[in-house]
């Protein structure tokens, strides 16, 4: 049996949650269904302990295998992260962290299933931490074309859109790097010319024999405006990757409930009486006007000495944006996006716009994406290796789930 441990560093935001069954979801599986309400879920895995030692890529897979998978074994999504941390000698370090992304249904069962895989991590590896975001208002997910997904209002508005592109084929092979890019090229840029920003991930299910299957994927993340002509142009992206590359599915996920900004602005945050927890996320390109680009040393002093001091819950993602010209170039750079969580205050506001104007002034940008999701939920599950000393070993289990 194991001990209780001390809980008072754990702090829990949880929406509402429905009595629906959760569905089946598959960056490979064909799962068009009628769907109970959805939420995303990321899961944000510290990977180093107050010791500076390090989770392996071998245990963090062994991890993802056999505790996340079979909890949620219609499919997920991995990405690699860094975050920050705050070393002995006083100065922010940069660490590596790892994001699940996941869409379940809205219910005490996967809500359940989400705590358990917080609590095995940090007792597993003790003194790590798992943040978990989730995403549930004016949310819509599909996996085929005419789904529906986008209201499209008499005004348009800004909405983000993001397309989880699986890259294996069935019996062939894989997608590779250059068909990806040739298709982005010729099929979704001239599309959507203003821009789009691509990342690196992996997928993971089970198939009906309970085999893990395991792929290479791509997100593409676009900002558009909710109109029919951009909904027929997702749903022609989606077929013809479906048909190009013999798919069975790719997912999408709408979300309407974003605010967008370019540069600094007063008001794009709603400053609630009782601070809330919200997501920010700045997509910031490298190209510098003229030639050269910011260096990934640049980069992380500019995260150290500009971002981690104001805002200390963050995870930085590698990414590539491109978009056409004004001549119809097709521009390609490598960019980064910094994802924040912190209260809506005007102080958190003002420190946010500091941040823009200093990457707009430092690398002579023209602007900054910012996204604004004032719709999330936010919880952070620690475990304290003095109160909770490293129990685990090979071949026990946590709550029926095996660790070794």
């Amino acid at each position: 049996m194991l001990a209780r441990c001390d809980r008072s560093n754990e702090k829990n935001v949880h929406p509402a949650k429905s009595s629906i069954v959760p569905t089946e979801i598959s960056l490979t599986r064909n799962t068009i269904m009628e769907a109970p309400e959805l939420i995303q879920v990321d899961l944000y895995f510290e990977r180093t302990d107050p010791n500076s030692e390090i989770v392996s890529e071998v245990e963090f897979q062994k991890f993802v295998d056999r505790v996340v998978t079979p909890l949620f074994p219609d499919g997920l999504t991995l990405f690699d992260a860094s975050g920050q941390s705050f070393n002995s000698s006083a100065t922010f370090s940069p660490e590596e962290t790892k994001v699940i992304s996941l869409f379940v249904a809205n219910t005490s069962e996967s809500d359940a299933a989400i705590n358990k895989i917080a609590e095995a991590y940090t007792q597993q590896f003790s003194g790590t931490e798992v943040r978990q975001v989730e995403n549930w208002d004016d949310l819509k997910v599909g996996f085929g074309v005419g789904e529906n997904l986008i209201d499209n209002d008499a005004t348009p508005e800004l909405i983000q859109v993001e397309l989880f592109f699986g890259r294996n084929i069935a019996g062939v092979g894989e997608v590779s790097e250059e068909q990806f890019q040739a298709f982005v090229d010729q099929t979704i840029t001239p599309k959507f010319p203003d821009g789009l920003t691509i990342f690196d991930a992996n997928g993971q299910f089970l198939d009906s024999t309970d085999t893990l299957i395991q792929e290479p994927a791509k997100v593409v993340s676009l900002i558009l405006e909710d109109t029919q002509t951009n909904e027929t142009a997702i749903d022609s992206i989606v077929e013809s990757y479906i048909q190009q590359f013999q798919q069975e599915s790719v997912l999408q996920a709408v979300n309407e409930s974003i605010a967008v900004s370019f540069g600094p602005e007063d008001d794009l945050i709603d400053n609630d009486s009782i601070p809330e927890s919200i997501q920010v996320d700045l997509f910031l390109g490298r190209s510098i006007p003229g030639g050269g680009e910011v260096s990934q040393a640049e980069f992380q002093g500019f995260i150290d000495d500009v971002v981690s001091p104001l805002f200390s819950d963050l995870a930085v993602f590698d990414a590539n944006g491109q978009f056409l010209d004004s001549t119809n170039t097709l521009i390609e750079e490598e960019s980064k996006m910094v994802s924040l969580i912190f209260p809506d205050t005007k102080p958190n506001e003002a420190n946010l716009n500091a941040v823009v104007e200093s990457y707009i002034e430092q690398f002579q940008q023209e602007s900054v994406l910012i996204v604004v999701d004032e719709a999330i939920a936010s919880n952070e599950v620690s475990r304290d290796p003095l109160i909770c000393p490293d129990y685990i070993v090979s071949g026990s289990s946590i709550g029926g789930l095996p660790t070794g």
